[in-house]
């Protein structure tokens, strides 16, 4: 089939439009009001990525209570097991007020109360969550266009072009016209999301091809173990139950929390999931919640602070928590598998291995080391999804506004075309298998959490069985229109995020953090204080080990 090609260019070009992307756009143009930024975006920016989609939540620290230092040390020691860049997570939280004060000075709905304060509500050890308006993201995006922010939606990122080891633009495609596009940029900045399987609906927006982009063009992965986040969700309805770990007994009515956690934790960790699996194996479930008398349990209603509710999405909670309460009559839970993988490895600057390439929000997140041994937000940290990808945006547009923008590599016209071959070729296949059969091999190796969360080399085995055969079938998949192309291009990121799992998942012979294996059940600092850098070199994917510098920071072992 022809499809236009058509040539565009500009000085930043920005991957995804959701908080993330809107963020970072809006603070370059406050401190480089005349840098042309291009926002690509393959549904519509504003309406895109997992911020308006229910969770709503601002991550938030009580400067007069909470001193950073103390939050990195509870941080540290409880959640990142000694594998975060602890001057990152420094950083983010000295930098908390100032984030929530942004969005709120950039048009996002933030209740307050009578004084003016924000409405705090507490949820674990030094941490509380502040409500947002679930329209967050299209105000952020009217704040860029006021700024004069470029938007080109219903258009998909579909390979990095790259000249000498630096970044000279990116393809994309229309998926409405299959318009091919080579944009031209002096960088491009990556804010794509994470890697969620398509298996948790309100996840499901992470699909992982930004960090296949970044892949296949050079970059340096680091922490790929680290996308197995799974939540107890009701058998029932699916709805996730926040905090519901707290609360779990099996079938013989006996209280299983205590098995894995003395005290109330700050979210939810892999020992629940694991638990739950003991008990299932042991024959002791179902596994279900109970809660005392009078008490409302977790979940949505838990966010509400008792004023009244005008904010923007107060009906959708309304009506949320009343199909909530028809449904959920029976309180058995399982894991629901994320994922939430995130390891486009980047510095202090947000710049990838790949000059000129920055990867900001929830395709990073693991990859800045910042959070540690755990995977993406909520990473046992309620709210900090929003406030990273907030984090990484101003930093990522602080440190650009600081460096300059320089004059940018060449394109090469030869490398694009490669890339329009490579894109178009399942709509060109008259025979050949669909994005959906692959997707579903892909799905049968990570949802079960036996073979992702709590896993062992026999079992990570079984799983991998299913994704060489998703990669076998990857090169024979057909695309009826352009819809159906661009679920190619997610289900070869999906095989893809599978096999980095995986490949880490056996080099690291520990448990750490949210990483457990059964066959290693201790955490080895003599030998696992280390990152796993993955790289894609002339085809196959490599990996070097980083020593954690422990020594430098105020945190060790």
């Amino acid at each position: 089939m022809n499809y236009e090609n058509k040539n565009l260019s500009c000085d930043i070009l920005v991957a995804g439009g959701g908080i993330g992307g809107l963020s970072f756009a809006v603070s370059i143009k406050e401190r480089m009001p005349e840098t042309d930024v291009l926002i690509i975006e393959k549904q519509t920016a504003g309406y895109s990525g997992k911020a308006n989609k229910g969770g709503g939540v601002l991550q938030y620290f009580d400067p007069e209570k909470v001193q950073p230092i103390d939050f990195l040390k509870l941080h540290v020691k409880e959640i990142g097991a000694y594998l975060g860049d602890q001057e990152m997570m420094l950083k983010y939280v000295s930098m908390n007020k100032e984030m929530i004060d942004k969005l709120s000075e950039w048009g996002v709905g933030i209740p307050k109360d009578e004084n003016g304060r924000y409405r705090v509500l507490p949820t674990g050890p030094m941490t509380a969550m502040i409500r947002a308006n679930l329209d967050m993201t299209v105000q952020v995006r009217r704040r860029a266009e006021k700024l004069g922010v470029r938007f080109l939606d219903k258009t998909a990122m579909s390979d990095l072009l790259t000249d000498g080891g630096k970044i000279a633009g990116a393809t994309a495609f229309s998926i409405l016209d299959g318009t091919f596009y080579v944009i031209k940029a002096k960088a491009v900045v990556l804010a794509t999301g994470s890697q969620n399987y398509r298996i948790g609906s309100m996840w499901s927006s992470g699909r992982g091809d930004g960090i296949a982009a970044a892949y296949r063009a050079g970059a340096e992965m680091r922490n790929a173990e680290f996308g197995n986040f799974a939540q107890l969700a009701k058998v029932k309805s699916h709805h996730e139950v926040v905090f519901g770990e707290n609360n779990m007994y099996n079938a013989e009515g006996e209280f299983i929390t205590k098995n894995f956690r003395k005290t109330r934790e700050t979210d939810i960790s892999s020992t629940a999931i694991r638990e739950w699996y003991i008990q299932m194996i042991n024959g002791k479930g179902p596994v279900h919640l109970e809660f005392g008398e009078g008490h409302p349990g977790p979940g949505a209603r838990a966010l509400h602070d008792g004023s009244k509710d005008q904010s923007y999405d107060s009906r959708f909670r309304e009506l949320n928590e009343k199909s909530a309460a028809e449904v959920d009559t029976d309180l058995e839970v399982c894991p629901l598998f994320i994922g939430e993988q995130s390891p486009i490895c980047v510095g202090h600057d947000m710049q990838t291995s790949v000059a000129g390439l920055y990867a900001i929000g929830d395709c990073s997140y693991c990859g800045s080391a910042a959070p540690g041994a755990v995977p993406a937000p909520p990473g046992r940290n309620r709210g900090s999804g929003i406030l990273n990808a907030v984090f990484a945006a101003l930093v990522c547009a602080e440190s650009i506004a600081a460096s300059g923008l320089g004059g940018g590599a060449e394109i090469d016209m030869a490398q694009a075309e490669s890339c329009r071959e490579q894109l178009f070729a399942p709509l060109n296949r008259k025979e050949g298998v669909t994005a959906k059969e692959v997707i579903a091999l892909v799905q049968k190796a990570v949802a079960p959490v036996e073979q992702s969360v709590f896993m062992k080399q026999d079992r990570m085995e079984q799983a991998m069985q299913y994704v060489r055969k998703a990669r076998e079938l990857a090169g024979k998949m057909k695309a009826e229109d352009l819809h159906d192309l661009l679920a190619c291009r997610e289900a070869e990121a999906m095989v893809l995020s599978a096999e980095m799992h995986y490949f880490a998942s056996a080099i690291r012979k520990e448990s750490r953090g949210w990483f457990l294996r059964e066959d290693y059940p201790d955490m080895d600092n003599a030998n696992w204080l280390k990152w796993i850098i993955l790289k894609n070199v002339n085809g196959e994917m490599t990996y070097t080990t980083r020593d954690v510098p422990i020594e430098k920071w105020p945190v060790k072992p």
